[in-house]
């Protein structure tokens, strides 16, 4: 490829990852259909996860090459990433814990489809265009940190289309080829090929829209992937390289909108340069780019989007000759080693409230300080934050007792409880949360659903009796209680027990 034609797709890609995140951003999360128009796409210049974890990684490629491991990409994390979200909050504990990736990508992940993974495709599509193999190789290696299955596949997905895209500019040629190399099995694969279906069927625009929002648009975490790669890839196909009616597409689907109007732009970009920018919306986007903290403190860090065009063109010519000639393999989902430590462990009292007078054993046990003897073989222990109730199942009204004890806990400590279900809490006989909204539990600290999340400062040394009352519970029903920060980080520092 002709390296100024290359380096106008590259710097393409970056400027659009920048200026659609930023069109999508003021409407992330909303769980219902929007009908913007051209008028209301608006970019402001700010910070973006979408493209600044890239920017770590670009340090990582630069040192390590095409030797680079998720395991290296672990470690640079735990040096680079101090605090996170979801499913990067879940691997910076993992990894802390001493877990290495791809371990920290699945154990207790609940996160572990969320699009954390697919927004950073970009950086490995780019370095390695030409060979969509490579690039999902090594965008394997970047999702195994902090995704599995699915997760792990929706970036490999978005990374082999884009490789594809930069070198023969045909979008839905790109998405048709990731596709074919997408695991047949997957959740991935068939919820993408739906939406493939209903194109090549001739379904017009409104049809296919209400027909994806109907079918689609409803998974109680607004940020997994497999629902939202459904809104891009749609939009990609129907938006026919117009980067208006492209972007306008996907953001009306509502959802994870910074994300999935960040991956539009971006390969658009990468497919048709900078000419798939109207004028208009080329000086929305200062050089300069906005970025936290975090990112600025890595040395040397690229601060404008042409720097970042540089390095990214110097990498490719520097490591693409050092590709293996063989097709690097697929994605095989990593599966537990059998001596994975154990990093959670709580024991919890559960009491059917038909078959057990609650109040009189919550009695017992804030003046005995352990468990009733009757009571003891209705203790469960749990590896997990989360909760597996499905065995009490049509359940009306369950109780579950245990004995929280503070341990070194900072002062903005963030108690969350969440369930499938009604939910009431209870600390010390006191009512601290009552939550009936029927949301499927979303055990996120910023955006929890089916309960809440919020300050609670707990002393030192101090035992802490803590109820949960479930109310009406489902065949698949979970619950969860966790103690974090205000950075949103998961901490340690106390215990939930049952003597």
């Amino acid at each position: 490829m002709e390296r100024k034609f290359f380096a106008d797709k590259v710097r393409a890609g970056w400027f659009g990852k920048c200026l659609a995140g930023a069109v999508g951003m003021p409407y992330e999360g909303v769980p219902f259909a929007l009908n913007l128009t051209e008028k209301d796409l608006r970019a402001v210049n700010v910070p973006n996860d979408d493209l600044e974890l890239q920017l770590v990684w670009l340090e990582a490629l630069e040192r390590r090459g095409t030797a680079l491991s998720c395991r290296d990409l672990g470690d640079i994390w735990k040096r680079r990433i101090p605090h996170g979200c979801d499913e990067y909050s879940i691997a910076i504990y993992n990894l802390q814990h001493r877990l290495t990736p791809p371990a920290t990508g699945y154990y207790n992940n609940y996160f572990a489809d969320g699009m954390g993974a697919a927004i950073r495709s970009e950086i490995w599509a780019l370095v390695f265009a030409g060979r969509p193999d490579a690039a999902a190789y090594f965008a394997r290696q970047d999702a195994e940190v902090d995704h599995w299955g699915d997760g792990v596949r929706a970036e490999c997905f978005m990374a082999m289309a884009e490789a594809h895209a930069c070198v023969h500019s045909d979008i839905e040629a790109a998405v048709r080829f990731a596709l074919k190399r997408t695991a047949p099995e997957s959740r991935l694969y068939r919820t993408l090929s739906e939406v493939l279906a209903l194109y090549d069927r001739g379904t017009d625009d409104e049809s296919a829209r209400r027909e994806i929002m109907l079918t689609l648009q409803n998974h109680p975490n607004f940020t997994d992937c497999v629902m939202n790669l459904a809104f891009v890839m749609d939009a990609l196909l129907r938006g026919g390289g117009d980067f208006r009616k492209t972007i306008l597409r996907v953001v009306n689907f509502g959802r994870d909108t910074d994300c999935t109007a960040a991956s539009c732009g971006a390969f658009l970009g990468i497919a048709r340069g900078m000419a798939a920018f109207p004028e208009q919306y080329r000086s929305a986007v200062a050089d300069e780019m906005a970025l936290s903290d975090f990112v600025l403190d890595i040395p040397g860090v690229p601060r404008t989007i042409s720097e970042l065009t540089a390095r990214t063109v110097d990498l490719h010519d520097r490591l693409f000759p050092q590709l293996a000639a063989a097709e690097y393999p697929a994605y095989t989902p990593y599966r537990p080693a059998p001596d994975l430590p154990v990093l959670y462990t709580a024991k919890w009292l559960i009491l059917d409230g038909e078959n057990a007078d609650a109040a009189a054993v919550e009695a017992a046990l804030r003046a005995e300080g352990r468990c009733p003897e009757p009571y003891r073989a209705d203790i469960v222990t749990f590896h997990s934050p989360y909760l597996d109730l499905s065995r009490f199942a049509g359940t009306a009204h369950l109780h579950l007792f245990c004995f929280l004890e503070a341990g070194d806990l900072p002062e903005d400590t963030v108690f969350m409880a969440t369930a499938d279900v009604g939910l009431r809490v209870h600390l010390d006989g006191k009512l601290i949360l009552n939550n009936h909204s029927r949301h499927k539990m979303l055990p996120a600290f910023h955006r929890v659903q089916g309960g809440a999340a919020f300050a609670l400062p707990l002393r030192p040394g101090r035992r802490y009796l803590l109820h949960l009352e479930l109310f009406h519970c489902s065949a698949d029903c979970k619950a969860c209680v966790m103690l974090g920060n205000s950075c949103n980080d998961i901490l340690d520092g106390y215990t939930l027990g049952m003597a």
